[in-house]
């Protein structure tokens, strides 16, 4: 039997080595940094799959757009639109699934007492306006590009006008302090035409289209991405401008139409035994029609067209007609069957008479047979 001193020992080492093994443990999982920032790309993807791109038609013709704005997609530079009229919730869209109604609320008619405004017209002439400060009775767009930081990208985002397609000028410009125009983009002056927008910039500037119609912008963004270079992305945004039935207007993102279905030339026409019979009671499939071509009156009695011809209803000539069977009755007689010829054989109906003449020839026969054998008894040898 050990002491009290050996056992206390050996408690002693067993404390000392479970006291290892719990350091040896946390020497292989170090604490966690809390002040070590997560990568933003993290956080980048994870804004991504939280704010998805919507690509069903939708027409807007009032309330807060960025219109024009870029964003990284699905891993992808995309300029895209950003509807934030409901900015609780707003919504990203594809451009091309979207149309931008600026309606008659709109329109500005210059005088002379428009003053400022001369730079878009003459007095008399009707342009349409999207003011750089909102007005809740027309769309109000602007771009945004909030969803880059000074840490993404280097030096400023290119916003840039490639092309306008639509029956007049497209002018974006801001107010100066002094109340002059200060020209952002202008189709007038030759396009492309390039607007440097800084990283994080919510902007909204004066948009006016020179004639009512539809124009479709094609818009490009590009920047210096941080780690990937040079990229850029080009959409096209639909305009609706003025007083137009926007259901009418076709956007590149609309499904395709269904493709036609096949003409009538290509339908197999309906088989002669499967059409209607003008008749009620179709005639027997050895019926002849009275013609002295076969093929050629079967596909006139036993497929008629939904306009008969002048033969299928007019009498065919007696000549033509000697030797033939007459089709059948109808049920109801109506018209033809009562300008139809009666030359010819005896319909296929009623009382066989070819047998009743057959039997009338033999008991003839027999009868003379008869008379001369009892003539012939009565003569004297």
């Amino acid at each position: 039997m050990k002491g009290p001193k050996s056992l206390a020992i050996q408690l002693t080492s067993v404390a000392t080595l479970a006291a290892s093994v719990l350091l040896a443990g946390t020497a292989a999982t170090p604490a966690a940094d809390a002040s070590t920032p997560r990568p933003r790309s993290v956080q980048r993807v994870s804004a991504t799959v939280e704010a998805p791109v919507r690509t069903e038609r939708t027409v807007i013709d009032s309330g807060h757009v960025d219109a024009v704005s870029p964003r990284i997609a699905d891993g992808a530079f995309q300029s895209l639109l950003l509807d934030d009229r409901d900015a609780l919730a707003p919504v990203w869209r594809t451009p091309e699934s979207v149309i931008l109604h600026l309606t008659e609320a709109g329109a500005l008619h210059l005088t002379d007492d428009t003053t400022g405004f001369e730079f878009l017209g003459s007095p008399g002439h009707t342009v349409y306006c999207i003011p750089q400060t909102q007005d809740p009775a027309v769309i109000w767009a602007g771009w945004s590009t909030q969803s880059f930081t000074p840490d993404d990208v280097t030096g400023d985002l290119t916003l840039a006008l490639d092309a306008v397609d639509g029956p007049g000028d497209v002018v974006l410009w801001e107010w100066s302090p002094f109340g002059e125009a200060e020209p952002v983009l202008d189709s007038r002056a030759g396009l492309p035409a390039a607007y440097p927008v800084p990283s994080n910039t919510h902007q909204h500037a004066n948009w006016a289209f020179t004639e009512p119609g539809v124009y479709r912008l094609t818009f490009t963004w590009s920047a210096d991405l941080n780690g990937t270079g040079r990229v850029s992305d080009s959409s096209v945004y639909t305009f609706a401008v003025g007083d137009i039935d926007t259901s009418t207007i076709t956007l590149p993102g609309d499904p395709p139409s269904p493709s036609p279905s096949a003409s009538p030339s290509s339908s197999p026409s309906p088989s002669p035994s499967a059409s209607a019979s003008p008749s009620a009671s179709p005639s027997p499939s050895a019926t002849a029609s009275p013609s002295a071509n076969p093929s050629a009156s079967a596909s006139a009695t036993a497929s008629p067209s939904a306009t008969p011809s002048a033969s299928a209803t007019s009498p065919r000539p007696s000549s033509s007609a000697t030797g033939t069977r007459a089709p059948a009755p109808a049920t109801t007689p109506g018209p033809a069957a009562a300008t139809a010829p009666t030359t010819g054989r005896l319909a296929a109906t009623g009382f066989p008479l070819t047998p009743v003449l057959v039997t009338a020839g033999l008991l003839l026969a027999a009868g003379a047979a008869l008379l001369t054998i009892r003539h012939r008894a009565r003569r004297p040898d």
